[in-house]
């Protein structure tokens, strides 16, 4: 247990560069963390409010029995797709496996203290979204404390399964894509495709009501199909809308089991599995000789120094799976949203002629957000600089200036956007009637808010990368310019459908104009202080 305890606290401060933090500048590290806990508490106070207007919807239209099932469904839904997104990199492939395996503590103390923060993250978004779905439920059916208490232990409970089947699935991945020479470019096509195929059937149970209103007004028969969708969720839902307790307690018995039989194992698999994924991976031939596919020195002279810098990034990140999916989903989400837009356009399945005359031109205008929020809120630049890592003497003492440097690492990601949001702007355009201004709109927003994510991810790593890193998942997912340009892109995107809403698209433009301009200026302004070591 005291292993467990120590291998958790090492993974905790290691959150965001605490520990380092801590230790370096205690005074300045406590001021990051209360920004960063203002910034969680914000983001948490916006969830209870969406979370509490969906479920006042159901109740609006007579389904308060349904906001239990939902809320616990959307729950586990929600903690198995973010641990299945995250169980590659910390349960498997990750890059300090030897280092903690020689440590002297047990592989069941190394397998929890792994699964822990998964589960914790899971058990988190259930509170997040069953708590206030629950509260709406309370005020509407009088519920009493004993249903309470089946809500709350319900939010714990419902990551269990999902968290079983996630691992299973993220560990399948793993090993399909292990004997290939690109693994790691492997691995991402199909936790891409995974996760598209999981979008695409949440698509189609919506489109079914035609709407989420209409959906709503489905009723009985809408969350019967729900219920047989994940019937633990309805023994849940029953134990807290009709004090069902069997049914709940086969809802925590089913949870609790799966748990404990991924534990056992995981425990027992685990050197197993994380061995054969190591020596699995395929290897290239290095070779001086250019006949066995290397460069002539010709071509390696001729290169151009950004241009090197270039591919030494695009390399980087095909090598890096779970750096590459971080940065590409939103790219990826925006080429097949809009497809899909298009596509339903063509076959007649878009109900724009059943909506008010007003509400069409909304959306045109609402439009260029949506495609701005996919490529604004996640960059490659946001972990760029950081994950040079112990080889940043390389970086630092190339015959370059930085400014080289940092305009390779800002040309990867741009070279990853553009073409998405080219792409996505064709399809819209072809997809809604859109007028003269609002065409622009659709291809100048998204752009605006590709340079933000861009330039200013960019910046923030450059001014305070973080070197110290023991896996790639550290500067890639817990690091701060990270989540300041997520959130800042969330908040540009609002700022802007406020805008198209009551200025309507001159004002959109307009925000656009000022958010690239102010992004490039960012930029340039870091370019002169140069690279920190």
């Amino acid at each position: 247990m005291r292993s467990f305890l120590l291998l958790l606290k090492v993974q905790m401060l290691g959150l965001f560069g605490i520990n380092k933090a801590l230790h370096a500048d205690a005074a300045r590290a406590k001021r990051t963390l209360a920004v960063a806990a203002v910034a969680a508490a914000g983001i948490v106070a916006l969830a209870v409010a969406y979370v509490a207007s969906v479920a006042g919807s159901f109740a609006q239209v007579g389904l308060v029995d349904a906001i239990p099932l939902v809320a616990v469904l959307v729950a586990s839904v929600a903690g198995a797709v973010a641990a299945f997104l995250k169980a590659n990199g910390v349960l498997f492939a990750f890059k300090d496996y030897d280092l903690v395996m020689s440590l002297p503590v047990r592989t069941s103390a190394v397998v929890l203290s792994r699964i822990a923060p998964l589960y914790a993250m899971g058990a988190a978004l259930g509170l997040l979204l069953v708590v206030p779905a629950f509260a709406v439920y309370a005020a509407n059916a009088g519920a009493g404390l004993a249903a309470a208490v089946c809500a709350v232990l319900s939010a714990l409970l419902a990551p269990l399964a999902p968290l079983a089947v996630a691992v299973v699935l993220a560990a399948l991945v793993a090993a399909a894509s292990a004997r290939f020479k690109h693994a790691g470019v492997v691995a991402v096509v199909l936790t891409f495709a995974l996760v598209i195929v999981l979008m695409a059937g949440y698509a189609h149970v919506i489109g079914q009501g035609g709407g989420s209103e209409q959906l709503v007004q489905l009723g009985a028969g809408q969350m019967a199909a729900f219920s047989s969708a994940y019937p633990p969720a309805a023994w849940a839902a029953a134990g807290i809308a009709q004090g069902d307790l069997a049914s709940f307690g086969a809802f925590a018995a089913v949870n609790v089991l799966a748990a404990v039989v991924l534990a056992a194992v995981l425990v027992r698999l685990f050197v197993p599995v994380n061995s054969w994924l190591a020596a699995g991976r395929a290897r290239g031939t290095f070779s001086f000789d250019a006949a066995h596919g290397g460069a002539s020195r010709a071509d390696a002279s001729a290169r151009s120094p950004w241009r090197a810098m270039f591919g030494k990034e695009a390399r980087l990140l095909l090598a890096t799976p779970i750096y590459l999916l971080n940065a590409c989903m939103g790219n990826v989400l925006l080429v097949v949203g809009t497809a899909a837009l298009a596509a339903a356009s063509v076959a007649g399945a878009l109900p724009l002629g059943d909506l008010p005359p007003e509400a069409v031109p909304l959306i045109g205008r609402l439009a260029p957000w949506a495609l701005a929020f996919c490529v604004g809120v996640a960059s490659t630049t946001t972990a760029s600089v950081s994950l040079e890592g112990s080889a940043r003497w390389i970086m630092l003492a190339a015959p370059v200036p930085a400014r080289t440097v940092l305009a390779a690492k800002a040309a990867l990601n741009l070279a990853l956007a553009l073409p998405s949001v080219a792409v996505g702007g064709v399809l819209v355009a072809l997809a809604l009637p859109l007028d003269p201004l609002a065409l622009v709109a659709v291809f100048a927003v998204p752009l605006a808010c590709a340079l933000f994510s861009t330039y200013v991810g960019l910046a923030l790593d450059a001014l305070r990368p973080r070197y110290d890193w023991t896996t790639p998942y550290e500067p890639v997912k817990r690091g701060m310019p990270v989540f300041a340009v997520a959130l800042g892109g969330v908040a540009i995107v609002m700022a802007g459908g406020a805008a198209a809403m009551f200025v309507g698209t001159p004002g959109s433009l307009a925000l656009s104009a000022e958010v690239a301009i102010a992004s490039m200026l960012v930029y340039r302004r870091v370019a002169r202080m140069g690279l920190a070591a």
